[in-house]
């Protein structure tokens, strides 16, 4: 079942409101299996290329099927092949924490991306929107 914007909108609030609560202010981007936007946002306060950032950060999660900061470890000791990869793919690939991809029943059904604060914290709150 593909992703409902319903539910990409409850994510979104989710971080927003995290965000929020923590006196951050960030850019949220959900996108579908496909690697579609469905829900995209940007809090007053929040950098002007946040919605980029966030976006490349969620279709890195996605198509990685993992966390970017999984995928940004992976490729530390190589960031050559990283580097090819962005030449060859047809996506926006950022490899930092901030991104994850969002299961239901085993299977990616898509992915946020946040950003707006240190990198561990973008993940932080990505996580705790999908929880």
């Amino acid at each position: 079942m593909p992703l409902p914007v319903t539910e990409a909108r409850r994510y979104a609030d989710r971080a927003i409101s995290i965000a929020q609560a923590r006196s951050l202010q960030v850019g949220v981007v959900v996108v579908d299996e496909l690697g579609r936007l469905v829900q995209l946002d940007k809090m007053d306060g929040a950098p002007l290329m946040a919605p980029d950032v966030a976006e490349a950060k969620a279709l890195t999660a996605l198509n990685f099927q993992r966390p970017t900061s999984e995928v940004a470890r992976e490729h530390a000791d190589n960031p050559q092949q990283l580097a090819a990869l962005q030449e060859i793919v047809h996506f926006k690939l950022l490899a930092t924490a901030g991104g994850l991809p969002i299961v239901r029943e085993g299977r990616v059904i898509g992915a946020i991306g946040v950003v707006g604060t240190s990198a561990e914290q973008d993940e932080q709150i990505a996580a705790e929107a999908i929880t």
